[in-house]
């Protein structure tokens, strides 16, 4: 897990082969980030959407 210095932001997202909710903090400013599904651990990238908490992902 990636160490966010100064201000963040959540970025929640679902995964698209299970479903499950992921959460994860990220550098306010930045735009997109790749994660993994906590669950199933798919490699997802994920962009920011128009809604500020919940992001739009990807399979990577």
């Amino acid at each position: 897990m990636a160490f966010v210095a100064g201000p963040a932001v959540t970025a929640e997202w679902n995964c698209t082969r299970c479903g499950v909710t992921n959460r994860r903090l990220v550098a306010a400013g930045d735009r997109e980030t790749m994660d993994r599904c906590v669950h199933c651990g798919l490699r997802h990238r994920v962009r920011q959407d128009e809604r500020p908490v919940r992001w739009h992902a990807e399979a990577a």
